[in-house]
């Protein structure tokens, strides 16, 4: 069964443009990889709220250890930048599917 990857990023003020130029060329490396079912970059949509510069990458992996092997195939020197230009730590989160 595959498992899903929940990551959240949050940009420095006034750098949320930065920030999303930068994972569209993470999540185009994250797509050649092994294992990698897919991954896309989401961006939150008007809801009445202000925008909080938080962006999510999705992922589906077909397990944990694909996932963490493909931090490999990432640019460092893109890893690099997307750190440079965030406010907190990511947050990210493994999920599974309930079976029916």
């Amino acid at each position: 069964m595959s498992i899903l990857r929940v990551n959240e990023f949050k940009a420095l003020p006034g750098r949320f443009e930065d920030l999303v130029k930068a994972f569209e060329a993470v999540v185009r490396q994250i797509r050649t990889v092994d294992g990698c079912e897919r991954c896309e970059l989401l961006l939150k949509i008007a809801d009445g709220l202000d925008a909080d510069d938080t962006l999510i990458v999705l992922e589906v992996w077909t397990s944990i250890s694909a996932h963490k092997q493909a931090a490999s195939a990432v640019d460092p020197n893109d890893f690099n930048r997307i750190m440079a230009l965030l406010s907190t730590r990511p947050v990210g989160q493994y999920y599974e599917a309930v079976a029916e």
